[in-house]
């Protein structure tokens, strides 16, 4: 059944890649706007500029989906379709397809779900939430900004899952099964977590600051240890977690395009330190930084966005890698720190030229 699944897939990919050739610079473009990496490296600070609230929320769902993702990967186990077209056994005594390849295709984890896909509509589901708030905040009573929002951004996510099928890295069903997880979690865990935690009510109302603190770090531990029983039950189960790494650097035209990022572990290890960071580091305070605060210097923001994406990526790229321990823990430890800079720091930054005065907030 599901080498049938494939072979359909594999149709269908064929057709895309033929039908929008003339638009693969667009779908690269697509491609590496939704990489979790950048959303999590470019856009997540960008978005701590304008509001703390919403860069938390971003970053909690970017970096539980990347987790999750990560775990349902290791659970199905399932092929892309530029190797699985050379290893399968279903076109014997039958010309086998040919998929085109692109310097992002060899991505290296197993396929289903999508994550580029699952990040895509997250981000997209995040941003109607915060649009519809804004305009409850600014008391516009009109629906009429949906009539354009929504048909644009599904748009938007139907490109993203054909930029993934197009380059040759999902088959169809994969990206769809992405995009429901995506759509999803986004408002589960605005409305269950981040809002009731930031704004106090619902069932934080119970507990203090550091109570939950205390329980969102449980979780976050909680997380890692999930994967690491996952990782050793695949292993005592005589199946090698890293056996997809093997294959894309058997079937990829090009092995230089393979990159660290884009191994199941490199991804657990970046989402799990941002999930311990989220945990750590983001308090109802966050709630004093936001699209609409008044007294906050802009310029000052910018300029520590800059300073402080700038070393980061300097300490990213001094993180040597002969030594893969070293390598996973620095790169655990910087994304802890992340949510500490950008949620924390910046804002405290950003308001000092105001500190000895009154914090007034337009409502």
């Amino acid at each position: 059944m599901k080498e049938h699944l494939y072979a359909l897939g594999v149709t269908c990919i064929q057709h895309i890649q033929y039908w929008c050739s003339d638009y693969a610079p667009f779908l690269e473009q697509v491609n590496n706007f939704y990489n979790p990496n950048n959303v999590l490296d470019i856009l997540f600070p960008v978005i701590s500029f304008v509001d703390s609230v919403f860069a938390s929320q971003l970053l909690l769902v970017t970096s539980f989906g990347g987790w999750l993702n990560c775990i349902l990967k290791w659970w199905f186990l399932e092929d892309r379709p530029y190797w699985w077209i050379q290893e399968t056994n279903y076109y014997i005594g039958s010309e086998r397809p040919k998929l085109l390849q692109t310097s992002q295709t060899c991505e290296t984890g197993p396929g289903n779900p999508s994550g580029h896909t699952a990040t895509a509509a997250s981000v997209l589901v995040l941003a109607i939430m915060w649009i519809s708030h804004i305009f409850n905040d600014r008391k516009w009573k009109t629906s009429l900004w949906k009539y354009a929002v929504y048909p644009l951004f599904g748009s938007l996510l139907i490109s993203v899952m054909l930029a993934r099928m197009f380059i040759g890295t999902h088959f169809p069903h994969q990206c769809i099964v992405g995009a429901i997880i995506g759509a999803f979690l986004a408002p589960a865990l605005c409305i269950y977590i981040s809002d009731p935690y930031i704004w106090q009510y619902g069932s934080y109302l119970k507990y203090s600051p550091k109570q939950s603190i205390k329980f969102h770090m449980t979780c976050a531990v909680t997380a890692i240890a999930m994967c690491l029983v996952t990782y050793h039950t695949l292993l005592l189960s005589g199946i090698d977690p890293d056996y997809t790494v093997r294959l894309a650097f058997r079937w990829c035209d090009n092995p230089d395009d393979i990159h660290v990022s884009t191994t199941p572990m490199f991804a657990m290890v970046q989402c799990t330190g941002a999930m311990l960071g989220w945990s750590m580091f983001v308090t109802p305070a966050v709630s004093r930084f936001r699209h609409d605060t008044y007294k906050r210097s802009f310029i000052v923001s910018a300029v520590s966005t800059i300073l402080i994406t700038y070393g980061l990526h300097c300490a990213e790229a001094a993180i040597p890698d002969e030594n893969i321990t070293t390598f996973y823990t620095l790169n655990f430890i910087i994304n802890i720190i992340k949510p500490l800079l950008y949620l924390r720091v910046l804002p405290e930054l950003s308001m000092l030229p105001f500190k000895d005065k009154p914090q007034n907030f337009i409502n």
